[in-house]
């Protein structure tokens, strides 16, 4: 297994950032045929060879990623993709 972790400091409020959160959310669900499903401020997710959950904290979101072996050569695109796709919702300086 292989993973990943990015995490991107937010001032968007906590109810904003979880509206921000369920849109990337359907947005991943739609490119990636994922499932998703809220537990507390938990976002989990699973798709083919992908499971992984975001953390929506007061003040930052943090993503964990496991990915399967045949997804592992996809490792660093998918890494990128989503820093990408963290700092075109939150916007500001970007982090770990």
């Amino acid at each position: 297994m292989s993973k990943i972790h990015v995490s991107k400091k937010h001032k968007l409020g906590h109810k904003q950032a979880r509206k921000t959160a369920e849109k990337l959310a359907e947005k991943l669900a739609e490119e990636y045929n994922a499932k998703y499903k809220w537990k507390g401020d938990d976002l989990e997710f699973t798709s083919t060879g992908v499971k992984g959950k975001l953390h929506l904290g007061e003040d930052e979101v943090a993503i964990d990623v496991t990915l399967g072996m045949m997804m592992r050569p996809f490792k660093s695109k998918i890494e990128k993709g989503l820093r990408a796709e963290l700092d075109s919702i939150l916007g500001g300086k970007k982090t770990a």
